[in-house]
């Protein structure tokens, strides 16, 4: 399951740790963010203060009456509006996640991203992570576009580039005593040094992504 340890950092440069592990399946950013600012205003070293949850400022909340409703100071923020929390917080680990999303995510595309892999076996997903990380300004979850440039999962560039000239008929009509001398090697090398293809190393094997 895909989830975040955030950190305060008003904790964590005061030598004590102070966060918590986030799940991120169902959830959109909006939930990740109520999860993260209800971490700090736990923190045990608040620096600022911010808007009541509770009362959203207002002070005071409407309290059940026989016979009007009525208000009465808020508990959590002792009719001031405002209670005390800390200001900035970072991710410090990621489960089930790639760690190149950094300290600082985008929350949108990080949740973006978990729901794009969320039905891709381990191979797609290895080759996805490849993909972003190739691009960075790539959506994470344009699964469309990676679709369209991912060629798929090969032992070496050799296979791939066989496999290729099979696809495209590059040897259709081809007498077989000439085919039998085709440099499937050097062709898969070319291909990748002249930018036609660029591809990543990954624990399943060799991904191959279109360069254009």
């Amino acid at each position: 399951m895909p989830r975040i340890y955030v950190a305060c950092l008003a904790s964590y440069n005061n030598g004590r740790l102070h966060g918590r592990w986030i799940d991120l399946d169902g959830q959109d950013a909006n939930d990740v963010r109520d999860e993260i600012a209800a971490m700090l205003r736990e923190s045990p070293f608040p620096n600022v203060r911010i808007e009541c949850p509770e009362c959203n400022g207002r002070k005071s909340r409407l309290v059940a009456s026989c016979v009007s409703p009525d208000r009465e100071p808020c508990p959590v923020c002792n009719g001031t509006g405002k209670v005390p929390s800390a200001e900035e917080w970072a991710v410090h680990d990621y489960d089930d996640l790639p760690a190149s999303w950094g300290e600082h995510p985008d929350l949108d595309k990080l949740l973006a991203y978990v729901e794009a892999v969320e039905d891709m076996d381990e191979s797609d997903r290895e080759a996805f992570d490849a993909w972003i990380d190739n691009y960075s300004g790539s959506d994470p979850d344009d699964t469309e576009k990676f679709r369209e440039e991912y060629q798929g999962c090969f032992n070496t560039l050799t296979d791939y580039a066989e496999h290729i000239v099979e696809e495209l008929g590059l040897l259709v009509g081809v007498p077989d005593r000439i085919a039998n001398y085709f440099d499937y090697e050097s062709f898969g090398r070319d291909l990748r040094l002249g930018g036609d293809v660029w591809t990543h190393e990954g624990d399943h094997g060799l991904h191959v992504f279109n360069n254009y």
